[in-house]
């Protein structure tokens, strides 16, 4: 074999595997839907990637926080529905004791019903969510109202992370929706009520009436603020999604594969890697012949 066939040999050789590494390649490619096994084989792509994994990573933790905290508002909205429901149904039984015909016998049988009635007032007051209070603000291991209407919780905000910086307050006030902090304690109230209703206290039965309507408008703004706090979440919750979905997307640019455009390479460079093979064999046919 001359010198100058040597040399084509050499590069045609040489064509070959690097024709067949890219065809194998471009196999793998295809296999495994990946422009690369291993980060390191890119390591620009795989700082971006690493930092693209670790900010989708936090968009998980807003989701947790925020599935939570709409499961809490949730049962706070509900609660204080039912809480209104409790008032509602204690003015009508204080309308009702309130018509002078009425008898102490009869009054004093309402007494038993509002005593019912402020027993499912404290029930709802402790109702729990997510394994928590949701009315005792930081306080949400125990109960905020003992049996006897006293608060043991506090009146503090508590905040999440719904996105990168961005917090929002979660909870509504236990304080504010049913203690004097937010007017009128609506505890009290019934209290007051049902000593009025064994005593045959008719003034008295009277004076709860003005105090049941300032409590159920005092409950509805509690339910108010829930619902304001819910429509923020759903707000911070498409938000997360919209940034998860572009955080998966340059993720997936950076790393999947092109299917149509592998296809055509994977086409090229086999035909390529053909025609190297074809000189390689003609130059080992010539060398052959000529000695």
């Amino acid at each position: 074999m001359r010198v100058t066939e040597r040399m084509v040999f050499r590069q045609t050789t040489f064509d070959i595997g690097n024709k067949r590494a890219e065809y194998y390649d471009l196999q793998r490619q295809g296999a495994t839907q990946k422009k690369f096994q291993e980060l390191e084989e890119d390591p620009i792509s795989a700082e971006r990637i690493r930092l693209l994994r670790e900010a989708k990573q936090a968009t998980l933790h807003f989701e947790k926080n925020i599935t939570r905290s709409h499961t809490q508002l949730e049962a706070a909205d509900e609660a204080l529905g039912e809480a209104t429901n409790v008032a509602i149904r204690a003015k009508e039984l204080a309308l009702s004791a309130s018509n002078e015909t009425w008898t102490a016998m009869q009054r004093s049988i309402i007494a038993d019903e509002v005593d019912s009635l402020f027993k499912s007032m404290v029930g709802v007051a402790n109702t729990q969510a997510a394994g928590e209070y949701v009315f005792g603000g930081f306080l949400t291991d125990q109960r905020p109202f003992l049996d006897n209407g006293t608060y043991i919780g506090n009146d503090n905000q508590k905040e999440i992370d719904v996105g990168p910086n961005a917090r929002q307050v979660v909870n509504v006030s236990g304080a504010r929706a049913f203690t004097v902090t937010g007017g009128n304690d609506v505890f009290a109230s019934l209290d007051s009520l049902r000593t009025a209703l064994r005593n045959n206290d008719v003034p008295a039965v009277r004076t709860e009436l003005d105090n049941l309507d300032n409590i159920i408008d005092q409950l509805s703004r509690g339910r108010t603020d829930a619902g304001l706090k819910l429509n923020q979440l759903d707000v911070a919750s498409a938000v997360r999604n919209r940034l998860e979905d572009a955080l998966t997307k340059e993720e997936s640019r950076l790393l999947d594969i092109d299917p149509v455009k592998v296809f055509l390479e994977l086409n090229e460079t086999g035909k390529a890697l053909q025609d190297a093979i074809a000189v390689s064999d003609r130059v080992t046919n010539m060398s052959f012949v000529g000695q």
